[in-house]
């Protein structure tokens, strides 16, 4: 990353740095009607440019690589949804005491209620049977996984669950025993028995009586001889895939498959093989060892036809398009629900199995079918090379009080430089004041939750984390010369996770901000991607958990807002004018609270926002006692 230094009164304009939405960003775009009449969309409004500074920003001055993910990206069986990309890579804070601040606050808001108690380890709560038959059945619903079965075999299955367990072995943040992971595996198996998706991939044929053998044979091998290394555990998982394909005619490679993501499962609910497509050699995908890499998901620079979207019932709802890409130019919006790609109907199919049948190479097409208010269009999508920011609907949401709102939408790359330019516009348009939206952002890179926090905070700790080697225990602080010190407010909701819940923490811990909202999701855990040698694709492991900088951990927990919003309408709002989350934040951005906050923090203090009692928002005394720290 480049820096430009302007005069001494302005500050470096560069920086360095994953709904209830799935952001898929699926780009030319020609509609008609279904019927074959023709359609003209309206015209889709030009997206944000950034503009250089043109005058001074209200700057800190202040004193004087990891790169690890944070974004939940396996199955989803609860919130927060993954952000899925499918793409083809182009290119493979001593605190002082001060009096206490004076402010009025909006009446619809409520201090945070106490947060339910977790367990030591913060490990997640056991899934739900029901989740985890959803689980098994996006893992054989997945062209990935599905590809990786069709050319695997037991030998290879073999090394690479020996390559797995010796990985988790040396660095998963809490393995367990083989004894544990090889029962996991077993009972894990006989939920797959009872799955279609996985039936229908392993080829299992014979009557519900052989089904029913079948099960009791593999309950049978519980406990029956533990497993006291990763080669008695192998013996166990082959044996069990012998079984089952004499029992069921199994294919042994999915019994074996199986065996492994039930071992990943038991660890913890982010822990996953990932595998590439068939065609890409093993351990070729990256150069990460034992660090991690940017995934599929947080690249900006894609081929893609530009479309935001989550699962529908019918197939998928676009949540929005993707500046630059042919659906935006054409006028696709918000709302539509894509129903059909070529002459597949999508009524029942996964996000991962929709991806598949959108994703393609630069200059080819695709046909779709889309459903707007209840009438039907056909499209011919173009997918090109678009940049896909993670910085939105910058804008001025009250003239009045000069307040600025940025919808961050996960931590990648170019966050931090894509934020602090959408910034420089609305300082230069006249922002006073800052509402951040971090509502739905599922995380991303530490890096960016780093850097970005870094643009706000004069000095303090950000995050730390730690894990079981010198790697994974790390302590980030700030350390920009000039930071901003416009007010601020952070807006979070249960889907806002990881690299989100380090931005909230950081702000609310340090007393740089306000956080307005919902609780977040309690993710406090990073994950690492480990190339694999054995086959195409990487293991993901939890590897650390993440702590704020009060030292309290997240996972499990998440960051409770100072203030709590109950009544959010952010899926139903027709804009951030009718979005109750954001027009509670800017009557917080009117109170003089986050002024207060942004001048202690420039003066190396820290004013206490919280209390103790649930009361309403506008009968909160002021802040008592500055805290010291």
């Amino acid at each position: 990353m480049s820096n430009a230094t302007h005069n001494p009164n302005t500050k470096t304009l560069w920086s360095l740095f994953s709904v209830s939405a799935l952001l898929l960003i699926l780009g030319g775009l020609t509609l008609g009607f279904a019927q074959e009449s023709q359609l003209v969309l309206p015209t889709a409004q030009d997206g944000f440019h950034h503009t250089s500074p043109v005058s001074p920003a209200p700057l800190y001055q202040t004193s004087n690589q990891l790169v690890l993910e944070l974004r939940d990206e396996n199955y989803q069986t609860e919130e927060p949804p993954e952000l899925i990309q499918v793409a083809v890579r182009p290119e493979a804070f001593q605190a002082n005491r001060v009096a206490p601040a004076n402010y009025n606050l909006p009446s619809n808001l409520n201090t945070p209620v106490q947060m339910p108690s977790v367990s030591p380890t913060g490990a997640p709560a056991e899934l739900n049977p029901e989740k985890q038959q959803l689980r098994i059945s996006a893992r054989y619903q997945d062209p990935k996984m599905l590809s990786f079965l069709a050319s695997t075999s037991m030998q290879q299955m073999a090394s690479l669950y020996l390559e797995a367990s010796r990985t988790i072995d040396s660095r998963h943040v809490a393995p367990t025993s083989y004894e544990d992971r090889t029962d996991a595996a077993l009972e894990g198996l006989i939920r797959a028995l009872q799955n279609p998706e996985f039936l229908k991939a392993a080829g299992a044929r014979g009557s519900d009586a052989n089904l029913q053998s079948a099960i009791a044979s593999i309950e049978e091998m519980l406990g029956a001889q533990p497993a006291r290394s990763a080669q008695e555990s192998l013996g166990v998982m082959q044996f069990a895939a012998d079984t089952l394909n004499r029992q069921l005619g199994v294919r042994r490679e999915v019994a074996a498959l199986e065996f492994m993501n039930a071992v990943l499962d038991s660890l913890d609910k982010y822990s996953s093989f990932m595998p590439e497509r068939v065609g890409q050699s093993p351990g070729a995908s990256n150069e990460m060892h034992d660090s991690a890499h940017t995934t599929a998901g947080l690249e900006e620079r894609i081929v893609g036809v530009g479309i935001e979207m989550k699962k529908h019932d019918n197939g998928a709802l676009i949540m929005g398009t993707v500046e630059g890409g042919s659906a935006a130019e054409a006028g696709i919006k918000r709302g539509d629900i894509l129903i059909k790609i070529g002459n597949q109907p999508l009524t029942g199919m996964s996000l991962n199995q929709i991806a598949d049948l959108v994703s393609g190479s630069a200059g080819t097409t695709v046909q779709i079918q889309i459903d707007r208010a209840g009438q039907r269009y056909n499209a011919t999508l173009e997918r090109r090379q678009v940049y896909v920011s993670s910085v939105g609907g910058a804008a001025l949401v009250d003239s009045n009080n000069k307040v600025g709102y940025v919808k961050l939408k996960q931590f990648s790359e170019s966050s931090a430089e894509d934020l602090e330019k959408a910034m420089w516009k609305l300082y230069n348009g006249g922002m006073n004041s800052l509402v951040l939206d971090l509502r739905g952002n599922p995380g991303g890179l530490l890096t960016e939750a780093v850097q970005v926090s870094d643009l706000f905070l004069p000095a303090g700790v950000i995050v730390s984390t730690k894990g079981r080697t010198a790697s994974d225990n790390t302590t980030e602080t700030a350390k920009r010369a000039k930071t901003w010190s416009l007010p601020l407010v952070v807006l979070v909701d249960e889907n806002s996770a990881s690299a989100s819940e380090i931005f909230a923490a950081a702000i609310q811990d340090n007393g740089r901000g306000v956080v307005v909202g919902r609780n977040t999701y309690g993710k406090g855990t990073v994950q690492t991607h480990f190339p694999l040698n054995t086959a195409s694709g990487v293991l993901k492991l939890t590897t650390a958990k993440f702590y704020a900088p009060s030292g309290r951990e997240m996972a499990g927990v998440g960051v409770a807002p100072d203030y709590t919003v109950s009544n959010a309408n952010e899926d139903t709002a027709q804009g951030l004018a009718d979005d109750v989350d954001v027009q509670a934040a800017i009557e917080v951005c009117a109170s003089n609270l986050p002024s207060q906050l942004a001048k202690a923090a420039g003066q190396g203090q820290k004013l206490n926002t919280r209390v103790n009692t649930p009361r309403v928002f506008e009968e909160l005394p002021a802040p008592s006692d500055a805290v010291e720290r």
